[in-house]
């Protein structure tokens, strides 16, 4: 289904702004104000979460055509699930954000590196099947 492509598009590219560091998103400040927002509200973290669960499985189960039918778009699929649990699981800790930022800055940057270009790959070549 088409929605769920935009979706999982849009979800990959917001996901990655999300998790990069602070450099990244001098230029977009409401990420800063979303990032906050998760990092403060249970119900905003789950909610964001279940909806990247929602839109992986989607994804997964009604893929571009003329991709395979159950597999689908496997890796925007699992880069969308990832994120949604990683993001969950970062904002839900109660550490300091200096902690978190100087034990994990580059990895954190790498997998939000490699979710931007599959989210562009995954945009610009849309009947490809990422399997």
């Amino acid at each position: 289904m088409m929605q769920f492509y935009f979706l999982s598009v849009s979800y990959l590219i917001l996901s990655s702004l999300i998790i990069l560091p602070e450099k990244w998103k001098r230029q977009l400040s409401f990420l800063i104000l979303f990032r906050e927002k998760l990092r403060e509200e249970k119900r905003a973290r789950r909610l964001y979460c279940l909806a990247g669960l929602a839109i992986g499985l989607g994804s997964l189960l009604f893929p571009m055509e003329p991709g395979p039918r159950i597999v689908g778009d496997f890796i925007p699929s699992f880069f969308v699930f990832f994120l949604s649990l990683m993001i969950y699981f970062i904002y839900s800790d109660k550490r300091e954000d200096a902690y978190v930022e100087s034990l994990r800055t580059e990895r954190y940057e790498r997998i939000g590196k490699v979710s931007l270009i599959v989210a562009l790959i995954h945009f610009l070549f849309p009947f490809l099947v990422l399997v």
